[in-house]
């Protein structure tokens, strides 16, 4: 089999070998780069874990509760004994609703006590002063995976079918058998509603077309039938004067869900919710028989071992103390000062590309490099955790699922005890053992996680070349969110406020438009990508890579096919066909491929590194090589 090209197809070029050889695990629909240190870091704290258990080595601080845990979850037999006994309990309050003023009367407890509601409040900085948090409103979520899941017939019948044989053993299996079919017809008919008047993903990638503030009275006069600021006080322990509704288009139609005629429907689809919320903390079967949906969507061959679903979902309630311990062990402060300059270097470069671009009058431009001045990094783990994490302790007198309900409690007693304040920027979005990275347009700041900060992403013993094709390009492609179709729309501060000049920002968007249209429509195992839905991700992308390769080029060895090349191999990827299917409709992402091919041919150093050819597959033309930041 002959060898594909780089000028030809550079994704498969670099990673076809690798890609002819991955095997997907049964228990995931994908493998890849990203997927292979996820599973080396678990691999890890697993024998940790197991070390620490067998008294083989003396129990972290940060992981004594975390081990607590794990005893209650790896009980399988205990589990089994209580389960019909435990739903039962967790089930008595929904059952307990016998008509629509109940519901009311009782909506604001069952959200404290963890349990999902028609409501869906949370507390979030205001966007247009993100100094304090406010409540906001959302929709409910879906059975399937998106609105855009409901248009074809077919495919939505066939979807549905998958999840109601699921619920339905469910249900027979705790006894039910008598009631499935009402309550499968109910929550299905007002999933409907929801789906009917629902923004879908791609209409919600919108961030700034998701603000909508208005008085508490003015939200509840839309939603007429529903107890909502007497709900909404005893949340937040106050009078509430106002509202931010995130999905604008569905709480204008919100009337016709939320009303008395619809309780039964209502009723019924809190049931299954709510079971299917808390069924993997239940038996094993249970919990295999549960993720069954999920797997039939994605395309994975088989539920994750009895073994990994212990120790993940002990984990879960525990994730920033053993990120926190992962973090303080396994990355160094040399490898933290290197990427910490890596970052301010691509920030240099950022600053001196503004001045380069002849599209943005000085205005505008003066502006941007406020908010890249204003622009906050953290690297590695934080230095400290919310209180009630801090505190967060097992009982092991009670059952795993008593635990977790418990804990799901103190973070919603947390949370709504926000509002009104001003929002912790120290607090961390993800564990520091995650394999990510993300920007921050509330709070204008960059996370990197420790996980991510290892090869192929970076290494402190590769080359710079590689680094920055690595790291460098993720490093750059979050402060870019800062200026891409979203993260544009936000000042320094990170309030949503118009400090382009009108000229200014049409030029922008013109560019960015000529990036959803280099996407929209490609092929992704038989499905469409949306260049609208992935817009903000493909402007990250292009920019990460303009600027880091930018950065990379002052370096004394600089390699333009190590940078390119390794860049290529973070994207590699493996995936069942129902997977890519699925990410084409929600995922802000597009395919790993695209972000290769598309993404490397706009650059003329990949151009005249390789000797792309017109004839050539990843030749574009040079009039076509979009160029934004």
């Amino acid at each position: 089999m002959a060898q594909t090209r780089y000028q030809d197809d550079f994704y498969e070029a670099v990673n076809g070998e690798w890609i002819a050889q991955a095997v997907i695990p049964k228990d995931r629909p994908v493998t890849g780069g990203f997927y292979d240190l996820v599973e080396g870091i678990e691999k890890e704290e697993r024998r940790v874990l197991k070390a620490l258990e067998a008294g083989e080595q003396d129990t972290p601080a940060d992981l004594a509760e975390f081990v607590k845990m794990h005893q209650l979850t790896k009980d399988w037999d205990a589990r089994e004994a209580s389960e019909k006994e435990a739903l039962a309990a967790h089930l008595a309050p929904i059952f307990a609703l016998n008509s629509w003023q109940d519901l009311q009367d009782s909506e604001d407890d069952l959200i404290k006590k963890g349990y999902e509601t028609i409501l869906q409040p949370t507390i979030a900085p205001d966007s247009k002063n993100t100094a304090r948090n406010e409540l906001w409103l959302a929709s409910p979520s879906l059975i399937l995976p998106d609105t855009t899941s409901y248009k074809d017939n077919e495919q939505k019948e066939s979807m549905l079918s998958s999840w109601k044989d699921m619920v339905q053993v469910l249900l027979e299996r705790f006894g039910y058998k008598d009631q499935a079919a009402e309550w499968i017809d109910q929550a299905i008919a007002f999933d409907q509603l929801i789906a009917d008047r629902r923004s879908s993903s791609e209409e919600l990638s919108d961030s700034w077309k998701n603000y909508h503030p208005m008085s508490v009275d003015d939200a509840n006069a839309k939603v007429p039938e529903v107890t909502l600021k007497k709900t909404l006080k005893a949340l937040v322990g106050d009078e509430i004067d106002k509202v931010i509704v995130y999905d604008g288009p569905f709480y204008e139609k919100a009337s016709e869900v939320y009303k008395e005629e619809n309780f039964a429907a209502i009723k019924g689809w809190m049931i299954i919710q709510n079971i299917l919320d808390v069924a993997s903390f239940l038996s094993n079967d249970t919990r295999i028989l549960a993720g069954q949906f999920g797997r039939a969507l994605s395309g994975a061959k088989e539920a994750i071992d009895q073994d990994k679903a212990a120790f993940r979902q002990a984990r879960a309630f525990f994730s920033q103390k053993v990120g926190r311990w992962y973090g303080q062990t396994y990355f160094g402060e040399k490898a933290k000062a290197d990427v910490a300059a890596m970052v301010k270097d691509i920030i240099a470069v950022y600053e001196k590309r503004f001045d380069q671009i002849d599209w943005l009058s000085d205005e505008t431009r003066a502006k941007a490099k406020v908010k890249l001045a204003a622009l906050e990094m953290k690297v590695g783990y934080p230095d400290g955790l919310p209180d009630y994490l801090e505190k967060r302790a097992v009982n092991p007198d009670e059952s795993l699922l008593q635990n977790a309900k418990r804990f799901s409690e103190e973070s919603v007693k947390e949370h709504f005890e926000k509002w009104g304040k001003q929002p912790d920027k120290s607090r961390w979005g993800m564990p520091a053992d995650m394999v990510n990275a993300y920007y921050s347009p509330d709070f204008n700041h960059i996370v990197f996680p420790a996980a991510i900060l290892q090869a192929p992403f970076y290494d402190i013993n590769q080359s710079a070349s590689k680094n920055f094709g690595g790291i460098g390009t993720v490093i750059a492609h979050e402060i870019t969110h800062a200026f891409d179709t979203n993260g544009a729309r936000y000042d320094e501060k990170g309030n949503l406020n118009e400090w382009w000049t009108k000229e200014d920002f049409a030029h922008f968007e013109e560019k960015t438009s000529a990036v959803v249209d280099a996407f929209d429509g490609l092929d992704s195992a038989g499905a469409k990508v949306n260049g609208h839905l992935t817009v903000s991700e493909n402007v990250a992308d292009l920019g990460g890579v303009a600027a880091s390769l930018e950065a990379a080029s002052g370096e004394a060895d600089f390699s333009v096919s190590e940078f390119f090349e390794n860049f290529a191999t973070l994207w590699r990827q493996k995936a069942e066909p129902k997977y890519q299917e699925l990410l084409a409709t929600i995922d802000v992402h597009a395919p790993a491929k695209l972000r290769t091919n598309v993404i490397v041919k706009y650059f003329d150093a990949f151009v005249e590194a390789y000797d792309v050819q017109p004839d050539d597959g990843m030749y574009l033309a040079p009039e076509k090589r979009i160029q934004i930041w």
